[in-house]
Parts: C-alpha cells; sequence; structure tokens
C-alpha cells in the first residue's frame, strides 16, 4: 500500500510539472489582475496617527520625578491596556461621528460615509463605520498609546486622531476616577498616501492562480478516463498485454518517437 500511495504522488507531481506552463501563466495572469485592481480601482488610503502617555498619576509634579517607582510605571501600563478597551466602545465612535458632522459639510461625508437620521431626525454616523478606521494600540507594551486611522481623505484622518486625542483624557477620569492622558506626537495631515499596498495584491493574486491552476490540474487528472499505457490497462481489468500499437507520428506531435513496448 505504501508503495501504490508513492507511485500515485510521483504521478501526480508528474501532471503538475506537465502543466508547468498552464500553472505559471495562471499565476502570472491572476498576479497582474491583483495588481492592476489594487492600482486602478481600490481608492488611495491615507493614514494619521497620534502617541499618548497614560498614567495613573494625575499630578504632573509626580509624572516629572525621576523617581517614580516599578508600581507606578507597572499601574500606568496597565491603565493604558484598560484605556484601549474604554475607547474602543460605541459611544467614543459616535462622538467621533458627531463631530466629523459638526466640522464637515454634510454632502462631503455622505461620499465616504453612510449619513443616516437618527430617532430624533439628526444626521448620524453608525460607530461601525467609525470603528473601521481606527487602531489603538500599546507602544511595546508601555504606557504609550498609539491611536491610528485610516481613510480616503488626509484630513479626515488626522481629525479623527485629533479627536480621540481630545475625547480619550475626559474619558478616562471620568470612568477610571483617576489618571491622565497627555498627548505626545500629535496627529499631522498626511501627505502621501499608505496604500493600498498593491504589490501585496499582486502577491495574493498570483498565490490563488497557482493554487487554483494546479487544483484544476488535478481535478481534471482525476476524470481523465483514458488508458495511456499497457500498465493502466493492465491494473483497472487485471488482464495481460499481449502488444502495444506504436503511434508513427508520435516525432511531429512533440513525442519521445520510440515505439511501443511488446510484452505476453
Amino acid at each position: 500500500m505504501g508503495e501504490e500511495k508513492e507511485i500515485d504522488l510521483m504521478e501526480l507531481l508528474g501532471v503538475i510539472l506537465s502543466k508547468l506552463k498552464f500553472i505559471v501563466l495562471a499565476a502570472v495572469l491572476c498576479a497582474a489582475i491583483g495588481f492592476s485592481y489594487a492600482k486602478f480601482v481600490l481608492p488611495l488610503q491615507y493614514t494619521a496617527s497620534i502617541k499618548m502617555y497614560v498614567t495613573s498619576s494625575s499630578d504632573l509634579s509626580k509624572r516629572e520625578d525621576a523617581s517614580i517607582d516599578v508600581s507606578e510605571q507597572t499601574a500606568s501600563r496597565n491603565l493604558a491596556s484598560t484605556c484601549i478597551v474604554i475607547l474602543d466602545d460605541d459611544s467614543v465612535y459616535e462622538e467621533i461621528g458627531q463631530m466629523l458632522i459638526a466640522d464637515y459639510d454634510l454632502d462631503d461625508l455622505k461620499n465616504y460615509f453612510n449619513v443616516t437620521t437618527d430617532d430624533e431626525g439628526n444626521p448620524y454616523i453608525s460607530p461601525n463605520q467609525i470603528r473601521g478606521l481606527i487602531s489603538v494600540s500599546s507602544v511595546d507594551n508601555t504606557e504609550v498609546l498609539q491611536v491610528t486611522c485610516t481613510t480616503e481623505v488626509p484630513k479626515f484622518s488626522a481629525d479623527i486622531c485629533k479627536y480621540v486625542s481630545k475625547i480619550a483624557p475626559e474619558l478616562l477620569i471620568r470612568t477610571m476616577k483617576a489618571g491622565s492622558v497627555e498627548t505626545v506626537s500629535p496627529a499631522k495631515v498626511p501627505k502621501n498616501p499608505s496604500g493600498p499596498n498593491v504589490m501585496r495584491y499582486a502577491m495574493i493574486g498570483g498565490l490563488l492562480g497557482m493554487v487554483v491552476s494546479v487544483a484544476v490540474v488535478i481535478i481534471m487528472n482525476m476524470f481523465d478516463n483514458a488508458v495511456k499505457n499497457g500498465e493502466e490497462i493492465k491494473a483497472r481489468f487485471d488482464v495481460p498485454v499481449l502488444a502495444e500499437i506504436p503511434d508513427i507520428f508520435m516525432d511531429t506531435k512533440g513525442g519521445s518517437g520510440k515505439y511501443g513496448r511488446y510484452g505476453k
């Protein structure tokens, strides 16, 4: 049984290698499609970010003291982790949406957001739309939080980061009854796009094309009922093969030019 499986695998590898040109062509074609899709179809994305320092002490003089103990730093790190969870709340994203509506023309916002109306008839941007644009993380597991926002409009990205820096201090003090948040590096309007990653789309397309083409080759081989040689006849029907008739046109078809074997 082990030998039969090894022969089957070798035959399968031979089939794949025989269709190598098709597989490579499919991979290149799909890579080109992925590249073109990212380059010419997907909109440009712009990323802005800010860094905020979170401390468990609201006493600025204590924060500036070089003799802050390890327990203070540990408490601040834990507070930073808690702050990440608190900021990922619908109320935060709703407030950011209201800030966008207050600062920008509604018609401009409708080009990038699905602006609806709330129960009172006021314009409203759902929290999930804002949540998909923002990422909050701790920098190297320290007390520093990094807020990153990616949108199709550079100023949107920078302003949303600024909104978070305005919301975070008050929200932390109100919910935790302690601590403070200070912006270390303010958000800047990005000048160059951060995405989409064209090469990544090309690589994904190429890999997908290769996998699909190999799968097609394997499936076609599984459903191929043609008998290719005497050994297959003997294996399928358990009958002896007396002779094999050679293909006299084998040379013109790109074959090896050898005649078939004769046996009992």
